[in-house]
């Protein structure tokens, strides 16, 4: 296999041939930025589809970008992100860094001309968010935050049935997140620091989950966060939350998140409401992934509508859509402009641990 690597910028072209070229003229050639979990994640996604194709990876350890791109097949791995902006061949990049490095590289890829599609959360900061929308627009290309749940089938399938009035006004929805990852965080030791992750379990998982409410129901007013006696006491952030959203339409979301509950089964990988009242019906969501109905349009007290949602790869779905958008022009789902509004209430919750758990507005 013919590879690039480079040093300090002293690395060795490979040149496509031209039947190479014509080949893939229709192919958006992708860069991978960070190469943990989640860029392996990112090039597994890509790799499964017709539209686009990897061609560089980059991650500050060597080692561990080589390796990524051997298994991958890739030819060309980066020590230096910068290196990999500067290549030609490169379209978009896929930006799966730590939190507090989210905004500078986007910045700087799109100065670089390339389309982004950057890992949730946007930015740890609104004011990081703004400069990242700016710098994109200025530069004509597309910036897309990796959101999946806005891509999960259980939470597509619940915005529909509550669009077609299965369970008619909501006025109550609960979610649950609950999981004990410490071995994981460990290995990832920029979670614990409480500056470059943002904050702790509210900024890594609460940003799911808000996310989801803010698409099933709509936008949030106010917040109230409260933090629980810590258990990882290694996080500097906090590792055990319950929030209490106010929504502008009047319903009320109850939000736990946890990076030290101990279950038999994590409720986490779902990432959806497990439960949400309506004026005349409920919805709730089974650990197999499945949507139960109750309520007056479905039938008698004794009647429950069960529904088993076909599962589907939520990072091919939002890789896809992000090619998509790339290629026809469209906005993203998940938007900076967007995905901004989902991090003001994150930060409003911050603001309101920070001030003894009273209600913040959020402000957008």
């Amino acid at each position: 296999m013919t590879s690039k690597f480079v040093g300090k910028r002293d690395y060795l072209h490979v040149k496509k041939s031209i039947n190479e070229v014509s080949l893939v003229s229709d192919v958006l050639n992708i860069g991978i930025i960070g190469c943990g979990w989640a860029g392996e994640q990112h090039i597994r996604a890509y790799s499964s589809l017709s539209g686009a194709k990897v061609l560089a990876v980059a991650d500050i350890n060597e080692e561990r970008a080589r390796g990524l791109a051997r298994k991958w097949g890739i030819n060309t791995w980066y020590r230096d992100y910068r290196d990999l902006l500067e290549d030609p061949e490169i379209d978009a990049v896929s930006i799966c860094l730590p939190h507090y490095m989210h905004s500078k590289v986007t910045i700087e890829a799109a100065r670089a001309g390339k389309h982004i599609l950057c890992e949730k959360p946007i930015a740890t900061t609104l004011n990081e968010a703004d400069a990242m929308i700016k710098a994109t627009r200025e530069a004509g290309v597309v910036l897309m935050v990796a959101e999946n749940v806005r891509f999960h089938p259980i939470n597509i399938k619940i915005k529909e049935l509550i669009d077609r009035d299965y369970i008619g006004d909501v006025f109550l929805a609960r979610i649950f997140r609950d999981h004990e990852i410490h071995d994981y965080l460990r290995k990832r030791p920029w979670f614990l620091d409480r500056r470059k992750a943002g904050g702790g379990i509210w900024m890594s998982g609460g940003v799911h989950d808000v996310d989801a409410l803010r698409m099933l129901i709509g936008e949030v007013e106010s917040v109230v966060l409260l933090q629980a006696r810590k258990v990882f006491k290694e996080m500097e952030g906090d590792d055990t939350v319950a929030a209490l959203l106010k929504f502008e339409n009047g319903a009320v979301g109850v939000v736990t998140e946890s990076f030290s509950t101990k279950t038999f089964s994590p409720l986490s990988p779902y990432g959806c409401p497990s439960i949400i009242n309506g004026s005349h019906g409920t919805i709730t969501v089974s650990l197999g992934g499945v949507i139960e109905v109750y309520g007056e349009k479905v039938g008698n007290a004794d009647t429950c509508m069960r529904i088993k949602v076909e599962e589907r790869d939520t990072f091919v779905e939002e890789v896809k859509h992000f090619i998509e958008c790339v290629k026809e022009g469209k906005t993203p789902i998940t938007s900076g402009e967007e995905e901004r509004r989902t991090l003001a209430v994150i930060l409003a919750g911050y603001e309101s641990l920070n001030k003894g758990g009273i209600p913040v507005k959020v402000k957008y």
